[in-house]
């Protein structure tokens, strides 16, 4: 990690260590960059958005309105937390501008949180500070601040790059073919299933079909949270790179480097890009679970859903196994790895990965109805009950809601919705979360599966559509939930499909095949929908039972 200097008026150097990095324009938002404003010592100051040609700074407009306080003296011995802190202040404004909604026609639109913003194009930009106190406290407090949105501002795009010209515009989403694919989903098993379909600015439509709770009949909530499964693994990828974009963490280094005594066997050479990327070898523990491999998966589920289990050892338990193949030589997707990623951002930043998430992601993105609560077995908002499909499908839909989640930690356990998935993928996209190198290390994909139409980066999938059409994202199957969350590559559109049904492969294929309608405007034709039904399998296997070890394919 970088440090910051400055000296006092008596020539002493104050060493503090943060991110302190140049940062590109706020894209479209705004045009400036933060800088910290005048103010005497102890007093509240605002963080203000200005010009900077890089001789000059000049007062615009546009502000953020963060206000940074005097850090408490738990944050002067941990300034991480004032870092986050002001950066959920800054951040939040920028991403949740309270979504409306209206109905008509029968899809329920939506007017969400803007992510962009017209605005003039600026040469360069830089975050600096300006300081017109002479206590040297107050220094201290203004760099700190500064850094902290600096660390996350990496990510935004280089200054000074030339305009790419203006795409084609996408055909516009197809509702009434999007509720056909979703009348699907309830016809292959799921009790209701519903879908949110916005663009860049946040607006867009919902599409709901069937009910949220056999009991009752009541109509399935769009609005409802959910447990979104794999999708976790993007979080925790995430997570990860920022921490590489810090220069805390290296791709290529040995993830052992990382992690606490014991996780791995001291010297492997298991490199933390090959976590990401599914290539490390690592046996999937979860096949060992009661009901996933062997025995009946209701009976397996109940052993084990109220269990809390440590991280460590469920990778104990894949180790056990030995390595299944020469670590970078072949792909399968196990678990185990991002439950070692869940420790490896534990032990790099010193905090429950819980914290980590909701200081870095979900607090500067308003994403308030995410949470990451293990081992709490409850959802914690409005949800629509969570069905596990019977191995024997004569048998009743069973009620898999509740469960600790811990089983599966940071590969799988998170909870969301899908304005707030949306929101998330907008600022993937955009640049906000990760800087242009590390974005584009995560979608940098190899072919996975048959198909040729199913691909993984860095804690990403991506899937060509019938139209040629490539969308990024994750797709999530935990017990009573099935989802597929998926963005435009630039940002232009993004899509979240839940259902309330799980141990289905038919409900998972009939969810992707609303992915069609929704991106290339019209509904699957038949060869591609069974092309898509191929894919789905294979994704399915991969969430569930797990499949064979596959060569790496360009």
């Amino acid at each position: 990690m970088d440090s910051i200097r400055t000296k006092s008026q008596g020539g002493q150097t104050l060493k503090r260590s943060a991110p302190f990095v140049d940062v590109a324009p706020l894209h479209r938002w705004c045009s400036g960059a933060v800088t910290a404003g005048n103010a005497r010592p102890g007093r509240r100051r605002r963080l203000r958005m200005v010009r900077s040609t890089g001789a000059e700074h000049g007062r615009s407009g546009c502000r953020l309105g963060a206000t940074v306080r005097p850090p408490s003296p738990r944050e002067r011995r941990h300034p991480a937390s004032r870092q986050a802190q002001n950066l959920s202040d800054n951040l939040r404004n920028v991403f949740r501008r309270g979504a409306t909604h209206t109905e008509h026609g029968g899809v329920r639109t939506s007017r969400g949180p803007r992510l962009s913003r017209p605005g003039p194009t600026v040469s360069a930009l830089h975050w600096s500070p300006v300081l017109s106190c002479n206590s040297i406290a107050t220094k201290r407090r203004t760099l700190v601040a500064v850094a902290a949105l600096a660390a996350i501002a990496t990510a935004l795009p280089t200054a000074g790059t030339a305009s790419a010209a203006p795409a084609a515009a996408a055909p516009a989403p197809d509702y009434a073919g999007l509720r056909q694919a979703l009348n699907g989903v309830v016809a292959a098993g799921s009790p209701g299933t519903y879908a949110l379909v916005s663009d860049r600015g946040g607006h867009g439509g919902t599409v709901s079909v069937g009910t949220g709770d056999i009991a009752t009949q009541a109509p399935i909530d769009p609005k409802g949270q959910f447990r979104i499964g794999s999708i976790t693994k993007n979080f925790t990828a995430v997570l990860a790179l920022q921490l590489v974009a810090q220069h805390e963490v290296d791709l290529d280094t040995p993830a052992v480097d990382y992690l606490p005594g014991g996780v791995l066997p001291a010297g492997s050479p298991i490199t933390v890009r090959e976590l990401l990327n599914h290539t490390s070898g690592l046996y999937d523990y979860s096949n060992d679970l009661p009901g996933i491999l062997v025995g009946d998966t209701v009976t397996g589920y109940q052993q084990f859903r109220y269990k809390t289990y440590a991280p460590a050892d469920l990778v104990a338990g894949a180790l056990s196994h030995g390595s299944q193949f020469t670590p970078g030589s072949q792909y399968q997707y196990s678990n185990t790895n991002f439950v070692v990623l869940g420790m490896l951002v534990e032990h790099v930043t010193g905090k429950p990965f819980a914290t980590v998430l909701n200081e870095r992601i979900l607090q500067p993105l308003g994403m308030n109805d995410t949470r990451f609560i293990v081992p709490s077995t409850d959802i914690g908002g409005p949800h629509a009950v969570g069905y596990l499909t019977q191995d024997d499908r004569s048998k009743p839909l069973f009620d898999a809601t509740a469960q600790t989640a811990s089983w599966i930690w940071t590969a799988g356990a998170a909870i969301s919705s899908t304005a707030d998935l949306n929101t998330y993928w907008r600022a993937l996209t955009a640049g906000v979360l990760l800087p242009k190198e590390q974005l584009a290390e995560m979608e940098t994909m190899v072919p996975v599966g048959s198909t040729g139409t199913s691909f993984y980066g860095l804690g990403m999938r991506a899937y060509t559509l019938s139209c040629g059409t490539q969308v990024y994202g994750h797709d999530g199957i935990v017990e009573g939930y099935q989802t597929y969350s998926y963005t435009a590559k630039d940002g232009s559109r993004q899509v979240t499909i839940a259902a309330n049904a799980s141990n289905n492969g038919d409900v998972f294929a009939a969810e992707r095949a609303a992915l069609d309608p929704v991106f290339c405007g019209v509904p699957s034709t038949p060869a591609a929908k069974r092309q898509a039904a191929a894919a789905s399998a294979h994704i399915a296997k991969e969430e569930t039972v797990g499949v064979s070890p596959e060569p790496l394919r360009k």
